[in-house]
């Protein structure tokens, strides 16, 4: 394929796609729940975990197996291409593979119902118990660790999204091998300075680093398709300063032009409901996490915790520690900021819990959509060397995001606060909290698993709470 052709290759005919959807019967359901339920039960060490039991236990060539390996592996690549939690959205694909769209339901809702109960549980003890000596003390070392998990996890993550492009450069780092292209070193620095300094809409991020990978890894295509695609980034342009003053340009307006009243009033009442807030961002952040459950760390940063107020800093890193202790997938953090909005709003449990449904379904329900409605049609333009190239940039700039949001949490897990023991009060920051985000950084790299740290970072911290 040619740099400007932007074609897609693929043996198989644009009107005859390939067919992956398996169909329904109550044997093939109750076979999809039973190995889900278990997956979502013992599935702890991540998505790489889950994935290697949905192979061992679904792929082959007997009659049992689900799949074959190839359409198993296509469906790995696709998922991994795709916005959201690439293990959870394998299993909704093995599951649509072996039932249908039902399948796919009952595969998705088995997974993470385990996780989901957990989650809440665990929410429940948290704000019921969070300012007991020994919870507080326990949290005090929890806090730290995950700054280290999520920085642990980001280098990994860099590892692999900096060798995408061409090999400009080659070294050993911490017993990997690195190769790194300087133009997505340079996306990736790019998105760390702007999430520091100005906390961008990260969806605009994401936009912006994969148009200007496009630029540097497919010169001849943009010449080539230069007319269509100055349209394209001038009205870019417009939408986005539009954007960046609709404050300004709202109240340059204000008054003169409105919206029929029964139109503007209905959408006033709808956004000033908790409840349709809550699960339009939701289904918002869903849509757009690309490279895993992780990359929600920014979107929760900027808008539930700056802009929304549902969450402090401290307690949305205690969220994460929260869904790092379950088997499925940390993206149910999501469920511990909607038990917390309705928990404040209500002030009952199970408001709260009911808040924490709604959330889970908003951040999960796009990964059900692209596996059931789009996956055949991404299945057909993933070899796209344009598609490609503005991935290589998205995921670079998703890393840098990550820890750009990273360092405003770390700034509240390493301070010292009221709970520091005294004899650190002094200090500008608490040494013991440092200490362990990096003790778990260099564990977490090399493999010890994140819900050991976890624990062992909340004894240890609860043992110099109550000793120093």
């Amino acid at each position: 394929m040619t740099e400007n052709s932007g074609s897609v290759e693929d043996t198989r005919s644009a009107d005859e796609p390939r067919r992956y959807r398996g169909t329904a019967s109550a044997s093939k359901l109750r076979e999809i729940a039973r190995f889900f339920l278990k997956l979502g039960l013992v599935g702890f060490g991540g998505p790489l975990v889950h994935i290697a039991m949905m192979e061992d236990e679904l792929v082959g060539t007997g009659s049992e197996e689900w799949t074959d390996q190839s359409t198993f592996m296509e469906g790995l690549a696709i998922c991994n291409m795709l916005p959201g939690p690439a293990s959870t959205q394998l299993g909704i694909f093995m599951g649509w593979v072996r039932g249908g769209n039902l399948g796919a339901l009952v595969a998705g809702a088995t997974f993470m119902a385990p996780t989901f109960l957990i989650v809440v549980a665990l929410s429940y003890v948290y704000f019921a118990f969070g300012q007991v000596p020994s919870v507080e003390a326990f949290f005090y070392g929890v806090n730290p660790v995950v700054i280290g998990l999520i920085a642990g996890a980001a280098f990994s993550m860099g590892r692999s999204s900096l060798r995408e492009g061409r090999s400009d450069v080659e070294f050993t780092l911490g017993g990997e091998e690195w190769q790194i292209d300087w133009r997505l070193l340079a996306l990736l620095a790019g998105a760390f300075v702007a999430t520091v300094l100005v906390n961008p809409n990260p969806v605009v991020e994401f936009a912006v680093a994969g148009a200007i990978a496009v630029v540097l890894f497919r010169p001849g295509w943009v010449r080539a398709n230069g007319t269509r695609l100055s349209l394209a980034t001038l009205g870019a342009l417009v939408l986005a300063g539009l954007s960046a003053f609709r404050d300004r340009l709202s109240a340059a307006l204000d008054g003169r032009v409105t919206l029929p009243s029964a139109v503007g009033g209905l959408l006033a009442a709808a956004w000033a409901s908790p409840w349709v807030k809550l699960f339009l961002f939701m289904l918002y952040t869903g849509s757009f996490i690309f490279g895993g459950g992780l990359v929600l760390i920014p979107f929760i940063e900027k808008f539930v915790v700056a802009n929304f107020g549902w969450l402090t800093a401290t307690e949305f890193v205690d969220g994460i520690a929260i869904g790092q202790l379950t088997p499925g997938p940390v993206v149910m953090t999501t469920a511990f900021v909607g038990y917390k909005l309705m928990l404040d709003t209500y002030g009952t449990v199970g408001w709260a819990v009911a808040g924490a449904f709604v959330a889970m379904v908003g951040a999960f329900a796009p990964s059900f959509l692209f596996i059931t409605g789009a996956f055949p049609y991404v299945a057909r333009v993933r070899e796209n060397e344009v598609v490609k190239a503005a991935l290589y940039g998205i995921n670079a700039a998703v890393v840098g995001a990550i820890v750009g949001a990273t360092v405003t949490l770390a700034t509240d897990a390493f301070a010292v606060i009221g709970g520091t023991p005294a004899v650190f009060a002094g200090a500008p920051l608490d040494p013991v909290r440092v200490a362990l985000a990096a003790l778990t950084f260099g564990l977490f790299t090399r493999d010890v698993d994140a819900a050991y740290l976890i624990v062992g970072g909340g004894v240890l911290g609860t043992a110099v709470f109550f000793l120093l």
